[in-house]
């Protein structure tokens, strides 16, 4: 029995800044968020009048799978209904754009069908101005998201869920505008020609839709406070009308140090009326990763870091989140990330903002993703499957194109060779990824020894779990070190590294344990990978794997079936892990000061160490208020105390360093079972 969650309003306001670039006074182009109204029933269902549930859009159906413990979820299909009161335009045009609807869309009006979209993580757009009629008209939205053998992705370590997942808008515009249906990105592109310090030159270019002749494209690009920096024209002749601008001396996009955007506004005149307008965010850098000192932001280096991150989150699935969107964001910027890998497929435009205005650098990933290690390849030589990936990737690069933060367009994520070989279409997707944005790098993301899918794309990253899946936790350095040394001119990073760990489970232990995932190991696993990729300058990219628990139909382990949990935060954002303060120590420059291994309360052993994770160079311990001992930092943003003795019952322990302190109370019971430590706060039922 599948039961139905209408997914919470979302603010209007969001669902117009997402949905397509504000128009300029004066212009035509209006914008309406189609966001209720929606009514909901099974494709299945051929009644004539089907029971309904109203929904909200977005939507999914999926909503409670991730919430019940299950290990599967439902696949199916549905139709979403409801009327739009359009009528019919007089020397207007209608489009109707979606964000995402995942993963097969059939759009249909008054019974007609306007088109079908494959691939459930990137925008399309449709004219109906020709479906319409007068009054009401009926919009009606079959959404599948069964697997197919022709729809990416064929498989992976997450959940693909149901629905029309993001915002929809409907748009009207005169009879001339910029269009909407270039893969349905905002039409235009700001081309980076040229960028320095002293000097940045570029080439707006427009998409244009036009019924009538004698127009003229004008593009201004203004600075964040709204004032004019550049301004040029030209002639809105043909389909796609190029104007160059220059700005000496511009203001970069300068990563953490200084996010800062312009606006490129386009407008089309007639005259010196706008007919219609679009602006585009942007900012201005320049970048390149070198294969032996790693990446350089503005001819800077940056140390590449962060972590791996889903689109996804708890009470809420998949689907777009203001609030969640900006507490990761702000999360992951306390961290100290300086990267983050979006994962395993496009992600919002909405998502993309977040890192645009905070400066981290984004590596983006097509949804060609195979889960390594399992049965599916996640690729097969089909026809069908390598048109709609190479759909997807030109919608993932054009929709994306303006963003500063994207320096990187992932073309997969550990495809096998169960079936077919996919070398020779990964250099397909790398040519028409260049083809279509030269100034970016292409990458891709591997588990597998061997080097058959080095140098098909520009650069490369690995994702290895040394301390996890079958290793001892050692290697880590030994590998990456042979990998470059392979790869000769070709840069290779670190996109995956990581353990699993549930803050339910503690206890102290020397190798992985499948059901039982301590926090303390994961801490462990952490500490070791980044103390041998901290001084290897060369790995031009660090991600742990991964920022959240996050929801996979394929588990059953830690502390809840279907829950990947190597996240270091928990999937509810309310608990970070010990793991994050480890980074944080090491990645930012806010003082901080935390007590590792918190939540090991129940303790059976009186001699212990008390491990402090700080950026601070020393700091005080206390036991009961009485001072026990000083220490120092180890430069990796630890601060050992060792051969610490608890009494029995509870013990108060406190760290001080200047005006930090940090403080937890572990309670001693020497007669008590280690097992009965190890587990004794796990989830009910969820430890087998």
């Amino acid at each position: 029995m599948t039961r139905f969650y209408p997914f919470f309003a979302l603010l209007a306001a969001l669902c117009l800044a997402f949905a397509l670039p504000a128009a300029a006074d004066g212009s035509v182009r209006q914008t309406e968020t189609l966001q209720s109204g929606w009514t909901l029933y099974p494709r299945h269902d051929v009644n004539k009048q089907p029971a309904r549930t109203e929904v909200q859009v977005p939507h999914t159906w999926n909503a409670e799978d991730v919430f019940n413990g299950m290990g599967g979820y439902l696949r199916s299909a549905f139709v979403y209904e409801r009327t739009i009161p359009a009528g019919k335009p007089d020397g207007q045009r209608r489009f109707l754009h979606f964000q995402a609807v995942n993963s097969v869309a059939d759009i249909f009006i008054n019974g007609r069908r306007v088109g079908s979209h494959y691939g459930g993580y990137t925008a399309f757009c449709f004219e109906i101005t020709n479906f319409l009629q007068e009054g009401d008209n009926l919009l009606e939205v079959n959404v599948s998201n069964a697997y197919r053998q022709d729809v990416a992705p064929l498989a992976g370590d997450f959940n693909i869920y149901g629905g029309i997942t993001r915002p929809v808008t409907l748009l009207t515009t005169g009879a001339d505008c910029i269009s909407p249906l270039d893969h349905a990105s905002s039409g235009v592109y700001v081309h980076q020609d040229r960028v320095s310090r002293e000097r940045a030159e570029l080439t707006v270019e427009a998409v244009l839709s036009l019924q009538h002749r004698g127009l003229t494209l004008e593009a201004v690009l203004l600075d964040a406070d709204g004032r004019e920096v550049a301004r040029a024209a030209a002639p809105a002749e043909g389909e796609r009308v190029r104007v160059p601008l220059a700005v000496d001396l511009p203001r970069l996009w300068d990563g953490r140090r200084d996010p800062y955007q312009y606006t490129v506004r386009v407008d089309l005149k007639d005259g010196a009326r706008v007919v219609d307008s679009v602006s585009e965010r942007t900012g201005l850098r320049f970048f390149r990763v070198d294969p032996e000192q790693g990446f350089f932001l503005n001819g800077e280096h940056l140390d590449l870091h962060g972590v791996c991150r889903h689109e996804e989150a708890a009470g809420t699935a998949s689907l777009l989140n203001e609030e969640m969107l900006r507490r990761d964001a702000d999360l992951i910027y306390d961290m100290g990330a300086t990267g983050v890998r979006f994962v395993h497929y496009p992600h919002s435009r909405a998502d993309v903002a977040q890192y645009d205005g905070r400066g981290i650098v984004v590596w983006y990933e097509l949804n060609l993703a195979g889960p390594g290690g399992y049965g599916s390849p996640g690729y097969v030589a089909d026809p069908a499957l390598e048109r709609n990936v190479m759909d997807n990737l030109e919608e993932m690069i054009l929709q994306n194109y303006n963003s500063p933060s994207i320096c990187f367009w992932s073309l997969c994520n550990e495809l096998s060779f169960k079936f077919d070989a996919p070398d020779r279409f990964l250099r397909e997707l790398h040519l028409r990824a260049k083809a279509l944005d030269p100034q970016r790098l292409t990458t891709l993301a591997i588990c597998y020894d061997q080097d058959r899918f080095q140098h098909i794309t520009d650069i490369i990253g690995w994702n290895k779990y040394f301390g996890w899946y079958g290793s001892d936790g050692k290697g880590i350095g030994a590998f990456m070190d042979n990998a470059h040394a392979l790869a000769g001119f070709q840069p290779i990073g670190l996109c995956e590294y990581g353990a699993s760990a549930s803050i339910y489970h503690h206890g102290f232990q020397t190798s992985r344990s499948n059901h039982v995932h301590f926090e303390e190991y994961q801490c462990k696993v952490h500490e070791y990978n980044w103390e041998e990729m901290a001084s290897r300058p060369f790995v031009w990219c660090k991600f742990i794997w991964q920022w959240a628990d996050t929801p996979s139909s394929i588990r059953d382990e830690g502390d809840r079936r279907g829950m990947n949990d190597k996240g270091v935060v928990t999937y509810d954002r309310q608990t970070c892990k010990d793991a994050y303060y480890f980074y944080q120590a090491n990645w930012s420059e806010t003082p901080m000061l935390y007590i590792a291994h918190r939540r090991y309360v129940l303790r059976s052993q009186a001699e212990t160490s008390v491990k402090v994770y700080t950026n601070q160079p020393k700091a005080t311990l206390y036991l009961d208020g009485r001072k026990a001992a000083n220490g120092r930092n180890d430069g990796l943003g630890r601060i050992v105390f060792e051969g610490v003795r608890l009494h029995e019952g509870d013990n108060a322990v406190r760290v001080v360093s200047g005006a930090l302190s940090d403080e937890c109370v572990w309670n001693l019971d020497s007669s008590r079972p280690e097992e009965q430590v190890i587990a004794s706060e796990s989830l009910a039922g969820a430890v087998d």
